[in-house]
């Protein structure tokens, strides 16, 4: 098992990470720059939604990290969940504060992490 999947005794299959992205009503076929915001997980009620997943869901965490992330599910903890799913699938999930009107906003961003021979291929962009 690598080191993205530590997490989980065995591979999320194709179809349980789909209902998990169509609950948090983000598309199934991910791709770059796919961004959303707490008030979207509250609009479309996704704390009750992955609840009613639970019971699936742990079924592929090891015990000990089924207990720390799935027995409270909250907005803050299925933030973290997602995080760990996109792991298992090359995606990472980054998040950035707002500021709109005066009033705070924490963008979550999605992007894909490119690998090459098994190695993390980092980039760095300056715009002088």
């Amino acid at each position: 098992m690598s080191k993205k999947e530590q997490l989980f005794k065995k591979r999320i299959p194709d179809e349980l990470f789909e209902r998990f992205l169509i609950n948090f009503n983000l598309p199934v076929e991910l791709s770059d720059g796919i961004s959303f915001m707490k008030k979207d997980i509250i609009e479309h009620k996704t704390v009750d939604k992955i609840r009613e997943m639970k019971i699936e869901l742990e079924e592929y965490y090891i015990p000990c990290k089924a207990r720390s992330y799935l027995s409270e599910i909250s907005e803050k903890n299925i933030i973290t969940i997602l995080r760990q799913i996109l792991k298992t699938r090359n995606y990472v999930l980054t998040s950035k504060e707002r500021s709109i009107k005066g009033e705070k906003f924490v963008v979550y961003n999605i992007n894909k992490v490119e690998e090459v021979g098994g190695v993390v291929k980092k980039i760095l962009v300056k715009f002088d």
